[in-house]
């Protein structure tokens, strides 16, 4: 049996490869730190301190805030090593 006769089996493997792949490199709080940093300059590093990260296992969310009276704000996702910001 060759695998590329097999088109159901080739998408399901490369689904899975696909979901490893995220998995294996989804940014922590760290790259976050240094992304954040670059991108806003010193001042941000006091602020990333405090910023929250949600692990999904594929991609993370990182806010600031929801506890107590501070509301919760989205500050960038990250999936796959990269960082997307949230509009402001």
């Amino acid at each position: 049996m060759n695998i590329f006769e097999k088109p159901k089996l080739l998408a399901v493997l490369a689904i899975a490869a696909l979901l490893v792949f995220l998995a294996a490199s989804n940014p922590d709080s760290e790259d976050f730190r240094e992304w954040y940093v670059e991108e806003h300059g010193i001042g941000a590093a006091l602020i990333s301190i405090a910023v929250n990260r949600e692990d999904n296992v594929f991609f993370s969310t990182y806010s600031i805030g929801g506890q107590g009276l501070i509301a919760k704000r989205t500050l960038a996702y990250g999936i796959a090593g990269t960082f997307f910001k949230t509009e402001d």
